[in-house]
């Protein structure tokens, strides 16, 4: 009787084990007929079961498998798999992480991608993808998590090594940021892309470190071009910001001898220099673009804030003007930037009834100016005029 029981219990064990491995085998077969849902269900129990949660095997077909999902998602004409995974990618990459952990030796030719490491670098895209989607909700940390397992699959790749230190730079890991710039920067075939070194420079200005911060702005292979706009500007606020003024003007002045005319070009150092609070730089190249475009809402906006800011500046130091001399010559030089804002702020109102900073300043503006006698009247109907529409933007 023992016998006869001992026999039932070792066929119930054969059994249930072979409807483990069965799983595996199903797995498989879908797979090959690309049957990727009932692959993904069948490979799902399988890395559930005690017979075949610790095969390598069973964790390469789960990559593989939800690799081809996650570009199913991507072919429109292949929306009936949309739906099995919202991170294909990420569930494929750690798969085969997990396959190669378990038998770094594994390999399948069968399986087309016979490989944990040829599937991980299949991963990157999909990573990639999701990390940008990510990045434009604002979700730093996920996005930061999905660019690091994009650069780990592919750590040549130059968009995985982007998308990572782009996304670190996000979440304030500078040190990880700058390890990848630099990498794409300063190796044998340095990157064409802009964005890297001036996100890099960028992070070494604000570490007031002018050595790097030059030395990365100034190692993009090529001669600047008219179509690099970003990189010219950028490129002069830099060398401006080290000291290097001439630099600076020759890289803008060669920059708009191309195309004296280049509106973005204008506005952008303009806008630049004025957050750099170089305004007299700014006023020269944003009135140029304002020649150029004497509607456009965002000069007429630059220049005017640009006016009042630096107007700003100056009247918050008065108090600590001994001098009497001293004092009224800057009392009437912010004065002078009062009148030189306040037309480009009227013109901005006009353009843009609703925008709460252009009527803010104007608010301040108008009890600020020593008006003549003939103008006191019109600044107190403007004024009232501009009270009653902040009224409303609030």
């Amino acid at each position: 009787m023992k016998k006869f029981v001992f026999i039932i219990q070792l066929i119930l064990i054969l059994s249930m084990s072979f409807g483990q491995r069965k799983e595996v085998n199903n797995a498989y077969n879908h797979y090959s007929n690309q049957y990727w849902d009932r692959a993904k269900m069948a490979i799902d129990k399988a890395i559930t079961h005690d017979e075949t949660k610790n095969d390598a095997k069973t964790w390469l077909y789960r990559g593989n498998i939800y690799l081809q999902l996650g570009y199913a998602k991507l072919d429109p004409n292949m929306k009936r798999y949309h739906g099995l995974c919202d991170n294909c990618g990420e569930i494929a990459y750690d798969a085969y992480r997990k396959a190669f952990e378990l038998d770094p030796n594994i390999e399948i030719p069968s399986m087309g991608i016979s490989k944990p490491a040829t599937g991980m670098t299949y991963c990157t895209d999909l990573l990639y993808n999701d990390a940008v989607e990510q990045l434009k909700t604002n979700n730093f940390e996920k996005a930061l998590v999905y660019a690091e397992k994009c650069y780990r699959s592919n750590t040549s790749s130059e968009s995985a090594n982007y998308i990572y230190a782009l996304s670190a730079e996000y979440m304030d890991k500078k040190d990880i940021a700058k390890e990848r710039y630099r990498a794409m920067i300063f190796k044998k075939q340095p990157t064409l892309l802009i964005d890297p070194y001036v996100r890099l420079a960028s992070i070494y200005r604000d570490g007031e470190d002018t050595t790097n911060a030059l030395k990365v702005i100034t190692a993009l292979p090529g001669n600047d071009t008219i179509s690099n706009i970003d990189y010219v500007i950028n490129k002069a606020v830099i060398l401006s910001w080290a000291g290097k003024t001439d630099e600076a003007t020759a890289t803008m002045d060669a920059a708009l001898a191309k195309d004296p005319d280049n509106f973005l070009l204008l506005y952008g150092l303009g806008t630049v220099f004025s957050d750099q609070k170089k305004y007299e730089e700014a006023e020269r190249y944003l009135l140029k673009a304002y020649e150029l475009k004497p509607d456009d809402i965002n000069v007429v906006y630059n220049l005017g804030n640009s006016h009042y800011n630096h107007y700003a500046e100056i009247f918050n130091s008065l108090d600590d003007i001994e001098d009497n001399d001293e004092y009224n010559k800057a009392k009437d030089e912010s004065q002078v930037l009062l009148r030189k804002a306040l037309p480009f702020l009227e013109k901005a109102k006009e353009l843009d009834p609703t925008d709460r900073n252009t009527l803010i300043m104007l608010k301040t503006i108008y009890p600020r100016l020593e008006a003549k006698e003939d103008e006191i009247e019109e600044f107190k109907t403007k004024l009232q005029e501009v009270n009653e529409l902040f009224e409303k933007v609030n």
